[in-house]
């Protein structure tokens, strides 16, 4: 069970509905089916909704800066990064799949490299939401920063549904049980 969740995304309208916030979608919707509300944090850059088993926080600042607020919850709170789910999307990931780990690298991601500096591990679980694949010829940073085409739409709502599936059911029976159900 993880008592606090992360969800990544870039602040600002000009970045809702863009690929690179996905993560940030995701835990929007973990906040909606449980039927929570935000609030500002007072003492880090984010946004958080309390339930009785985790805190939500959706960090404020930019993808590349997430680490800080991270590790600044962290500290506050007395948690340990094992304590901790971060979500975020993934380029490497086809739309639709998602990804449970309970450690690893950051595979490139900005978001978990700026966490993994933070807080001086990479051992700390995320759940990876597929976003691509990246088209030939396009460059990385234009993609994730680019919205859903109208036709992915579907798709997108039905892998930020099995998103929120997986993560309760982390919450419910621990990563390993979610890993083999969600990873296929």
């Amino acid at each position: 069970m993880f008592s606090l969740v992360f969800g990544l995304g870039n602040p600002g309208p000009e970045y809702a509905g863009t690929r690179h916030n996905v993560g940030l979608m995701v835990v929007e919707a973990i906040a909606q089916r449980r039927r929570l509300s935000w609030r500002p944090e007072r003492w880090a850059p984010a946004f958080v909704a309390q339930d009785k088993d985790a805190l939500l926080i959706a960090p404020t600042c930019y993808m590349n800066e997430s680490g800080v607020v991270v590790r600044k919850i962290l500290k506050r709170l007395g948690k340990k990064p094992e304590e901790i789910i971060v979500i975020v999307d993934d380029v490497a990931l086809p739309l639709g799949k998602v990804r449970l780990r309970a450690a690893g690298s950051s595979g490139g991601h900005r978001g978990l490299i700026s966490v993994a500096s933070a807080i001086g591990t990479e051992s700390f679980s995320r759940l990876r939401c597929g976003i691509g694949p990246l088209p030939p010829g396009i460059d990385l940073a234009d993609f994730v920063l680019a919205r859903f085409r109208e036709e992915e739409l579907p798709l997108l709502g039905q892998m930020i549904e099995r998103a929120v599936d997986a993560f309760e059911c982390c919450q419910e029976g621990g990563i390993a049980v979610a890993m083999s159900r969600f990873n296929s």
